[in-house]
């Protein structure tokens, strides 16, 4: 009886132990919190930065106002750029950017699924680009789901392991000193070793060489590319030099004029028209799944008399040409017409002073918070009647300037079907088909 019951006992122990030990990750997640998802415990820790960088869907999810949110934007990291609070420093209060870091169009998709059930909804604004209606964009990503199920479950969010690395990382943030101070105290019972003086030691002793000796030409037989190779050429560029992708487009050729421009661009601009344009580019297929998306958000829309706008981005002139020499500019002509049918369309992706000028970007397919701020109060006055935000939108213009009024427009070509007006940066594409 005494040995069954020391082994019940053991085992209790054993229990206890293991239930403490799956509890403690429960309750550090639940006082940390950092997706503020109870909001119970304040320790004042900031958690916005890193938080919702580790995963924007759960983040904005955490954060939706549904019960005050009549403008809502969707997209990806260019559309998270038009951030809230730009929307409320003119005074439109009710805008919510539900914009996520590297947004697949499943994420939109996904997201419009929950902010459909919205009654105060008056305009969605869809920030879009033809890159993304690729089949194999991010290999289908979408986080959306999994931000659903841990904002509705908050068991599987207290004792999810990610949500314990967030808080750790929050915490660790909030701390640093007192982190930088635990990590310090190490005893030592062995000399640390120095990596760079055990392998210049070593290569003395081997013939008398340095770590320098190693590494020059002589000593590495195949480093070099072998020489009287010609570089192979992507397809495109085989085409007849005079031709260009325009040329077919009838009276739309004025709006897409050659990109001539040669300039040295920073190392960060160059690697991404060469290396992230090649990945973009060179297998894109059209995804008519993702269209047909879009078509039922259009149509959404217009059954419940919400304001429905495609905003499509800027990016370096540089990053513009690669879609051309991909051949695929024709096709991101037909997009743009094509969204026509779909709601409104505002371009900023073209030639212009905007896409040139590179101390507006930083990188190849992200413009600053000053550009961020001026397309905000370009939308902000196709979004809203509301005079104080219409004015105010008005005096923040400076050179991106979107055809709104008759004194804004410098351009117009149209069609039967379509018509773009040009203002400055800035182009508005149209149908008779939107409400």
């Amino acid at each position: 009886m005494s040995k069954i019951s020391n082994t019940a006992r053991f085992y209790g122990f054993i229990c206890i132990i293991t239930f403490l030990f799956g509890i403690l990750p429960i309750i550090f997640n639940f006082i940390i919190d950092p997706y503020e998802i109870n909001k119970v415990v304040d320790i004042g820790i900031e958690k916005k930065k890193i938080s919702e960088k580790a995963h924007y869907p759960l983040w904005k999810v955490a954060h939706y106002p549904e019960e005050t949110s009549d403008v809502i934007i969707l997209g990806d990291s260019r559309a998270r750029s038009l951030r809230d609070k730009y929307w409320h420093q003119l005074g439109l209060t009710g805008a919510y950017n539900f914009a996520y870091g590297g947004a697949t169009v499943y994420e939109i998709y996904d997201t419009f699924q929950i902010i459909k059930h919205n009654k105060n909804l008056k305009t969605l604004v869809i920030g879009i680009q033809l890159r993304s209606l690729d089949v194999n964009f991010k290999n289908g990503l979408n986080r959306v789901p999994e931000a659903i199920r841990l904002n509705e479950n908050p068991l599987q969010y207290y004792s999810n392991w990610f949500v314990s690395k967030i808080s750790y990382k929050n915490l660790q943030n909030k701390y640093k000193a007192e982190f930088k101070r635990l990590s310090d105290f190490k005893p030592s019972l062995f000399t640390p070793a120095n990596a760079r003086e055990i392998i210049i030691s070593e290569a003395i002793i081997n013939e008398g060489k340095t770590l320098e000796n190693l590494l020059e030409i002589e000593v590495c037989t195949n480093c070099i590319l072998p020489e009287h190779i010609a570089p192979s050429t992507h397809p495109s560029f085989y085409e007849n030099d005079t031709y260009y992708f325009a040329d077919n487009l009838g009276i739309w050729k004025s709006l897409w004029t050659p990109i001539h421009i040669e300039r040295e661009l920073p190392i960060k601009f160059q690697k991404q028209v060469k290396r992230n344009a090649a990945s973009d580019w060179r297998k894109f297929k059209f995804s008519e799944q993702f269209w047909s998306y879009l078509v039922e958000i259009s149509t959404w829309c217009d059954q419940n008399y919400i304001k429905l706008i495609f905003i499509i981005p800027p990016t370096i002139v540089e990053m513009q040409n690669r879609v051309i020499d991909y051949g695929h500019g024709e096709l991101d002509h037909d997009f743009r017409k094509r969204l026509t049918t779909l709601g409104l369309v505002i371009d900023f992706d073209f030639d212009n002073h905007l896409t040139r000028d590179l101390d507006r970007f930083t990188d190849a397919y992200h413009f600053d918070y000053k550009t961020a701020k001026l397309i905000v109060g370009e939308i902000a006055q196709l979004t809203n009647d509301n005079p104080d935000a219409i004015l105010l939108a008005q005096k923040r213009r400076k050179d991106i300037i979107c055809p709104i009024t008759s004194s804004d427009i410098l351009h117009i070509v149209s069609d039967n079907f379509t018509e773009v007006r040009e203002g400055k940066a800035c182009r508005i594409w149209s149908s008779q088909n939107v409400h």
